[in-house]
């Protein structure tokens, strides 16, 4: 019975040890043409990368937005990538207004939150509103009209919209609020003014505390008109820039998917090569 296992455990190792003889000598047979094509491969892969494929501009805008987060703008802008990727300009121009010659100049858009701008971001603004929103496109001539189309797309979202008019809403009623104070306030204040030359002044413990009361009124007013002066939800921090130079191909990641292309095609031919010589020995012996 041992006998029996050491001589099919010999058996085992001399078919493998014949294995790697074959694939060895099937390989230094072919060398030449596998080597051949990947040197082909890799001359098609960068003459195609400089002549065949359009150059690639890529600008990124950030923004912040009061309605959504980081997370919701990210899969939204999937969604408008998604169109660009099946060439559906048809719903990207009914989505963003962009004509349907600037819309085939996109080639992808990629949205993702600002790490360095939410350090900074103020107390009021959601932790992850801030954007960093990255497009390619094929042409850098469009890209303020690329940049209005984006920004029209999320300002005219439904939900923004309602949130917006919330927002508006809220806003005005604090401002009348805050105004009625005002001139509530102003009234007691000339009241107050006003009987210091009657007869029974009316005497208060500050006479200062009517005019600081008046003072942080009138910056709360200012503000609250400020923020309805500019009631758009998305803010703007920096928006696309013109580059004049392409993004450049990686030459490293061409040569080596040529390569690997190269390889395999090589290994692939001469396989072909070997069967069909194989198949020729076999007729030739029948006949």
């Amino acid at each position: 019975m041992n006998t029996t296992n050491s001589q099919s455990q010999s058996y085992e190792e001399i078919d493998l040890l014949e294995l790697i003889i074959k694939i060895y000598k099937f390989f230094k047979k072919r060398f030449l043409l596998i080597l051949a094509v990947m040197i082909a491969c890799i001359g098609l892969g960068v003459l195609s990368s400089f002549l065949v494929f359009q150059p690639r501009y890529q600008s990124t805008m950030i923004f912040q937005s009061r309605s959504m987060t980081a997370s919701e703008v990210v899969e939204i802008t999937n969604t408008l990538n998604n169109l660009v990727r099946e060439e559906n300009y048809n719903e990207i121009e009914k989505l963003t207004g962009l004509p349907k010659d600037i819309a085939k100049n996109l080639e992808k858009l990629e949205a993702a939150p600002n790490r360095e701008i939410q350090k900074n971001i103020d107390k009021d603004i959601r932790k992850d509103s801030t954007i960093a929103l990255t497009i390619e496109t094929t042409n850098n001539e469009n890209l303020e009209k690329i940049q209005q189309g984006i920004v029209s797309y999320f300002e005219n979202l439904p939900y923004v919209q309602k949130r917006k008019q919330l927002f508006k809403e809220n806003k005005e009623r604090l401002l009348a609020q805050i105004q009625k104070d005002i001139k509530h306030t102003d009234s007691i204040k000339r009241i107050v003014e006003a009987s210091l030359f009657a007869k029974n002044p009316i005497i208060l413990n500050s006479n200062s505390g009517f005019s600081k009361d008046l003072l942080l009124l009138y910056e709360a007013e200012g503000k609250v008109k400020e923020e309805l002066a500019f009631i758009d939800d998305i803010k703007v921090i920096k928006g696309f820039t013109h580059y004049q130079k392409p993004r450049k191909f990686s030459i490293r990641d061409t040569l080596g998917i040529s390569a690997l292309i190269g390889f395999i095609v090589g290994i692939l031919w001469s396989l072909v090569i070997e069967f069909n010589k194989i198949i020729r020995q076999r007729e030739q012996n029948t006949i």
